[in-house]
C-alpha cells in the first residue's frame, strides 16, 4: 500500500448483530476513500482530522488527534503539525465537513441490567410516551399509555391456565404522577388518591385476579401488587397475618397497609418490593436478574442487544451503572464488558450492603496504557464505588423534603407532607457507611432527591469526614430540590470551610449530578406536587455555579432514556410539558439553565471526574484514552448566547463512536 489508510466517517461498513469479532474487524478494516502519502511514523496509529472539541479545562479546540496502536492519545494540535512525519502505516479518519470529534458521552448513573429487562417488556412497558421533541418511535400508541388503568388494561396477559396460577405478571413504568385516571375505562373507578390507597384492587380489576401481578414504578421507588401476589410471597399462602421479612424495613422500604391493618398493594422502595420478586418464576428476566445475571449476559437476546446497541447509538461509550445489588450483578456487568465487540465501558457503584455482606474490596480497570504496559483499556473499569438511598423518589411522593418545603395538598403527594427518608435520622446513614468510610479505598455515591434529604447526607459526610477523612470523591445523586444555603454548604465543604456542630470539616470533594430529565418530563408534574416557587429550585444548576460545585447530568435509565444529547437540550432550555396531551409547553426556573458548554462538560470530563477516571476519560487530551464520538454538527454552534436555537441540539446525529481509537459501528 502506498500511504495510509483514510477512512472517511460518513462512509463505513454496516454493524454486524452481537457484537460479533468478525463484524469488529471488519469495521476496523474497511475503507471508502483513496489512500494519502504521509511520512514515517509508527505502525497501528490512527489520525483524526476534523474540528475536535476537546473539553479540557482551557475549553481547546483542536484540529487533529494522533492515536497509537493500543488507543492512547499521543498527541492534540493542528493538523499540519501532526501530518508532519508520519509513517504510510497509519490510518487517517478524516471528518467530513460539519462535523466535530469529542470525547465519548459518560452517563454517570444509570442501571444497566434494569435497562435490559425493560427492552423485552413490549406491551407490559406502561411508561408514558416523551414530550413530542424526543419521541423516537412514532408507532407507538400513546393514548393507551396517557391513563393509569388504560396502560394497565392494556398488558396482554396470558391465560392462567395454560401457563399456571403462580406464574407472576410483570409491568414497569407505571407513572401515576404523569398519567391520569379516566373512570370511562370499565375496570375501576377513583382518582389518583384512591388508585394509590387500594392499587391491589384495580391490577385484580385491570389486569388479572388469576395470577400475582407485580408493577414496578416509573420512579423505581413504587411498585404496585395484587392479592394473588400477597399469597405468593405469604408463608403458606396466608395473607392474614403475614407480616413483611425484615430485610424490607432494614433497606427503607415497607408494605404499606390500610386502617384496618390489611396490605393495599403499595410497595415502598426496593427492598419492599424484593421479595415478590424473588418469587417470581425464574424463567422470568427480571427474575433471572437476580438469581442468575451470569445467564442473562450470556444468553442475550435480540431485544436486549437492540438495547445495548441503543446506548452506543447515543454517543456513549462509558455508563457508571449505580447500584450493583450483589456479587452476582457485578460479575454479569463485567461478562457483558467481555462479549467480543460490546461498544462501551462500564464502572460498576456497589450497593453498601452488598459491598459489607460480602466483604467486597474497590477494584480499577485490569490494565492501563501507559509506559510499561502494553495494553488497552479493558471495558470494565471495575467497581470501585459505594451506593446509598437516603430517600426515595420526589415524583414517587416518597422525596425527604425539608421546611419550606412540602408536598402539597390535593397533589398527586397530597397527604405526604414532607416525605420521607430511607434512614431515621443521619447517624444512622453515618452508622452504615462508618466500616466502609474507614477503609479509605471507597468512593461514595448518596441518592438524595429532596432537600432534607440532602442536609441528612451533608451531615453524616461531614460527621464521616471529621472522624477520618477520606481522600476520594462524594457523588450527589440526584440533588433535585435546590436550596441556596445547601449549595453553598457543599461549596464550603469543597474548600475546606465546612463545619458541623461548630467543629471544622476537612475539606471533602462533594459534587453533583442531576437528573434533568426531571426537568422536561416531569416538570409540570412538580408544580402541581411541590408548588411553582419549589419546582423552579429542581436542579438548581445557578446555585452549583455559584459555588463552585462541579455538576454533570445522568439519565437514572430505566427512569429516563440515555440519550446525552437530549440532556444537553433539557439543560439549556429547561423546557416542561403538561401531560398527557403535551398542550402547555412552558420554561421551568429559567435561571438555572445551563450554557451549551457547561451542558456538554456535564455529559463528558465531569462525569470522569465523578467516579475518578479523569486521568483516562472525558477529555481529549495527550496520555488519555481514545474514547470519541463524531457528531453531524457542533453543539456549540445552537448556544443561544451566540444566536443558536437549542432546541434543535437533541436533533444532531450521531455518526459514530469509538473505544481505544476505534470505532464501535456505523450507522447509515
Amino acid at each position: 500500500m502506498s500511504g495510509p489508510l483514510r477512512r472517511d466517517v460518513s462512509c463505513l461498513p454496516r454493524a454486524f448483530p452481537r457484537y460479533s469479532v468478525l463484524g469488529a474487524a471488519l469495521a476496523f478494516l474497511s475503507s471508502c476513500a483513496a489512500p494519502v502519502e504521509r511520512g514515517p511514523a509508527r505502525p497501528g496509529s490512527t489520525l483524526f482530522l476534523g474540528k475536535v472539541l476537546t473539553m479540557d479545562d482551557k475549553g481547546t479546540v483542536a484540529e487533529a488527534v494522533l492515536v497509537d496502536d493500543r488507543g492512547q492519545i499521543l498527541k492534540v494540535g493542528k493538523a499540519f503539525d501532526l501530518q508532519q512525519g508520519l509513517s504510510t502505516s497509519v490510518e487517517v479518519v478524516q471528518l467530513a465537513p460539519g462535523q466535530v470529534l469529542m470525547p465519548g458521552f459518560f452517563d454517570p448513573h444509570m442501571h444497566f441490567l434494569p435497562t435490559l429487562i425493560q427492552s423485552v417488556l413490549g406491551s407490559h412497558d406502561l411508561a408514558p410516551c416523551l414530550p413530542p421533541p424526543y419521541r423516537v418511535d412514532p408507532s407507538v400508541d400513546c393514548k393507551s399509555r396517557s391513563e393509569v388503568l388504560r396502560a394497565l388494561s392494556s398488558m396482554k396477559v396470558e391465560d392462567s391456565s395454560a401457563i399456571g396460577s403462580d406464574v407472576f405478571v410483570l409491568g414497569m413504568n407505571l407513572d401515576p404522577s404523569r398519567q391520569t385516571f379516566d373512570n370511562s375505562t370499565g375496570c375501576g373507578k377513583g382518582g389518583p388518591s384512591t388508585f394509590m390507597a387500594q392499587p391491589k384492587f384495580y391490577l385484580d380489576a385491570c389486569v388479572t385476579k388469576d395470577r400475582p401481578v407485580l408493577i414496578l414504578d416509573q420512579s423505581g421507588h413504587l411498585a404496585y401488587v395484587n392479592q394473588k401476589a400477597f399469597e405468593a410471597v405469604c408463608p403458606n399462602g396466608v395473607v392474614k397475618g403475614c407480616k413483611p421479612p425484615d430485610s424490607v424495613g432494614q433497606g427503607g422500604g415497607e408494605w404499606a397497609t390500610d386502617a384496618s391493618g390489611n396490605f393495599t398493594g403499595l410497595l415502598r422502595e426496593s427492598s419492599g418490593y424484593a421479595p415478590f420478586m424473588k418469587a417470581m418464576q425464574q424463567n422470568l428476566p427480571l427474575a433471572l436478574m437476580h438469581s442468575d445475571p451470569v445467564k442473562l449476559a450470556e444468553q442475550g437476546g435480540a431485544e436486549i442487544d437492540r438495547a445495548i446497541l441503543a446506548l452506543r447509538d447515543a454517543g456513549v461509550t462509558t455508563i457508571a451503572d449505580g447500584g450493583l445489588q450483589s456479587v452476582a450483578q457485578v460479575n454479569a456487568v463485567k461478562r457483558f464488558t467481555e462479549l467480543p465487540g460490546f461498544p462501551f465501558r462500564i464502572t460498576g457503584v456497589v450497593v453498601a450492603e452488598a459491598a459489607s455482606g460480602a466483604n467486597l474490596q474497590p477494584t480499577a480497570p485490569a490494565c492501563e496504557p501507559k509506559a510499561g504496559n502494553d495494553c488497552a483499556l479493558p471495558k470494565w473499569l471495575g467497581a470501585g464505588g459505594i451506593k446509598i438511598w437516603v430517600d426515595g423518589s420526589t415524583q414517587g411522593c416518597t422525596a425527604k423534603l425539608d421546611s419550606p418545603y412540602h408536598y402539597l395538598e390535593g397533589g398527586h403527594c397530597s397527604g405526604e407532607g414532607e416525605g420521607r427518608a430511607d434512614y431515621d435520622n443521619a447517624q444512622a446513614i453515618v452508622d452504615q457507611l462508618s466500616p466502609l468510610w474507614n477503609q479509605g479505598t471507597w468512593r461514595f455515591n448518596l441518592h438524595a432527591n429532596g432537600n432534607g434529604a440532602n442536609t441528612w447526607a451533608l451531615d453524616a459526610l461531614s460527621q464521616l469526614q471529621q472522624g477520618k477523612e477520606n481522600p476520594h470523591r462524594v457523588l450527589l445523586i440526584h440533588n433535585t430540590v435546590g436550596q441556596p444555603a445547601l449549595s453553598k454548604r457543599i461549596g464550603d465543604l469543597r474548600k475546606g470551610a465546612g463545619t458541623l456542630d461548630k467543629k471544622s470539616v476537612p475539606a471533602l470533594d462533594v459534587q453533583v449530578t442531576h437528573l434533568i430529565g426531571h426537568v422536561a418530563y416531569w416538570g409540570h408534574a412538580f408544580v402541581g406536587m411541590l408548588g411553582q416557587e419549589t419546582a423552579n429550585e429542581i436542579d438548581p444548576i445557578a446555585y452549583d455555579r455559584e459555588n463552585e460545585i462541579p455538576f454533570s447530568f445522568h439519565s437514572d435509565s430505566m427512569v429516563t432514556p440515555t440519550r446525552p444529547l437530549w440532556f444537553v437540550e433539557q439543560a439549556v432550555t429547561r423546557r416542561t410539558w403538561s401531560y398527557p396531551d403535551f398542550t402547555r409547553e412552558y420554561v421551568l426556573g429559567a435561571k438555572h439553565a445551563a450554557t451549551v458548554e457547561e451542558a456538554l462538560r456535564a455529559i463528558t470530563v465531569v462525569p470522569a471526574r465523578h467516579h475518578e477516571l479523569d486521568t483516562l476519560l472525558g477529555s481529549i487530551e495527550p496520555g488519555k484514552v481514545a474514547d470519541f464520538v463524531v457528531l453531524g454538527a457542533n453543539p456549540l454552534d445552537f448556544d443561544p448566547a451566540k444566536g443558536g436555537d437549542p432546541t434543535k441540539i437533541s436533533q444532531i446525529p450521531v455518526i459514530q463512536t469509538y473505544i481505544n481509537g476505534r470505532a464501535t459501528s456505523s450507522r447509515h
